[in-house]
């Protein structure tokens, strides 16, 4: 079977963060990766992440031969047929906004798709995964976005906000929402190096019962045995995942990232707000590292081939490697199964 992909999948990876490049997009052709959804901003205002989008707008006319900006599930199989990646825009944090509710629409018609409440701290809006006090989704300022971001038709993403944040969230939203890139607590244990990223049992079980998906990471901060955990081991998260919360509410985020410096870690962990990071920084260890088995997107064709070896069949790969994301883009972007 050679790492066969069936002609119907999109391979969706709802979250990757490398410094984009030609190289980086020939690896999602060669790794034959229909959309990748991108991080825009952490910690940038409003003005630094419209050149953000610039900076891919340029980039989109620059490598038209392998990349397209979509905007929903339809452009998105629409670019993977035609052999190039669909790029779906995404926020990991809510400062882009500035506390403006306008914006999220402004930013809605600059393409958008997919807003994470916080990244790690606490901000307007909700509590992040490192919050000691546990305040979850703010009263008035939380719940506003939250109405907001349903009615512009934009995903909530919950990777790294905190526990209650998540349940809130889950219960206030009219629309399903997503974890784009964590990995179930149970399973991984409180061991692993990011240990307040994971997501508990019960905020999976909400997710999915009210129609979310959660996207499963290969990031070693985040998997059971480290840089050590093998490709199999990580295919029996994925068939854990889906034992206990469902085949459609399991699929892919990986977090993949490359191509930065130290400056790029020192400035996700801290922004403009810290003078020293709350998690430590090894400034003599490499800036990341990703398994063997996953060294960059070019090792999907391998992973799926593993979960064909170990009993996956055609059609639920078919759902964990994009059909889940697709369907769940459909009813946020296009509202049509809502």
């Amino acid at each position: 079977m050679n790492g066969r992909i069936s002609n119907d999948t999109i391979v969706v990876d709802c979250l990757q963060y490398s410094n984009p490049s030609r190289e980086r997009f020939i690896e999602w052709r060669d790794g034959r990766v229909g959309c990748v959804h991108v991080t825009l901003a952490v910690w940038e205002n409003a003005r630094e992440t419209l050149s953000v989008i610039g900076r891919w707008n340029d980039l989109f006319a620059e490598n038209a031969d392998l990349i397209a900006h979509a905007k929903s599930a339809s452009d998105i199989r629409e670019i993977a047929l035609s052999g190039r990646t669909a790029v779906m825009f995404g926020f990991q944090n809510t400062a882009p906004f500035e506390d403006d509710i306008r914006l999220v629409r402004v930013f809605h018609d600059l393409g958008v798709r997919i807003v994470q409440l916080t990244y790690n701290t606490q901000n307007s809006i909700a509590a992040g995964c490192w919050e000691t006090h546990d305040s979850g989704l703010s009263t008035h300022v939380g719940t506003q976005f939250v109405r907001e971001l349903n009615d512009a038709g934009m995903l909530i993403d919950l990777s790294h906000c905190s526990e209650k944040t998540c349940l809130d969230t889950i219960a206030e939203s009219k629309l399903p929402v997503a974890v784009t890139h964590a990995n179930p607590m149970e399973f991984v244990g409180r061991d692993v190096e990011l240990a307040r990223r994971p997501k508990s049992s019960e905020v999976l079980r909400e997710l999915a019962a009210r129609g979310g998906v959660v996207g499963l990471s290969p990031y070693v901060r985040m998997l059971k045995n480290g840089i050590h955990t093998t490709e199999r081991e990580f295919v029996d998260m994925i068939s854990w995942t889906a034992d206990r919360f469902g085949i459609e509410h399991v699929a892919m985020g990986t977090d993949f990232y490359t191509g930065y410096g130290i400056d790029a870690v020192k400035w996700w962990r801290m922004g403009r707000w810290g003078r020293h990071s709350p998690v430590p920084i090894d400034e003599n260890a490499p800036v990341v590292e990703w398994p063997t088995w996953f060294e960059s997107p070019t090792a999907f064709p391998s992973l799926i081939q593993a979960m064909h070896d170990s009993g996956f069949g055609d059609d639920d790969i078919g759902l964990v490697m994009g059909g889940n994301w697709l369907r769940l883009f459909g009813q946020v972007f296009d509202q049509d199964e809502v």
